[in-house]
């Protein structure tokens, strides 16, 4: 995904370094991969969704993410929409 760079600059603020297998390179936080997706869900294309939105249950499943968390909530519906968010949630909640 192609981002301006006052975006780019927040996301490499947080990034965290890579494993050592990747010497000099840096991971996207997890809260900023999540807003990226939601942003991708919301505003890509058509043919994306399926695969984004099952990244994004599969990074709050595996990384246990709360998302009763206000902040959670307020990154889904920022970057998101209210409809992927309770799907989210809701499925989350049977995994």
């Amino acid at each position: 995904m192609l981002v301006g760079d006052e975006t780019f600059a927040k996301l490499m603020a947080d990034a965290a370094p890579a494993p050592a297998s990747a010497p000099g390179m840096k991971v996207v936080s997890l809260r900023h991969l999540l807003a990226l997706k939601c942003h991708a869900i919301k505003h890509g294309h058509e043919a994306r969704i399926v695969k984004d939105a099952d990244d994004v249950l599969q990074l709050v499943l595996v990384n246990r993410v709360d998302l009763d968390e206000p902040d959670i909530r307020d990154l889904f519906l920022k970057h998101g929409t209210a409809e992927l968010y309770e799907k989210v949630k809701r499925l989350g909640r049977q995994g």
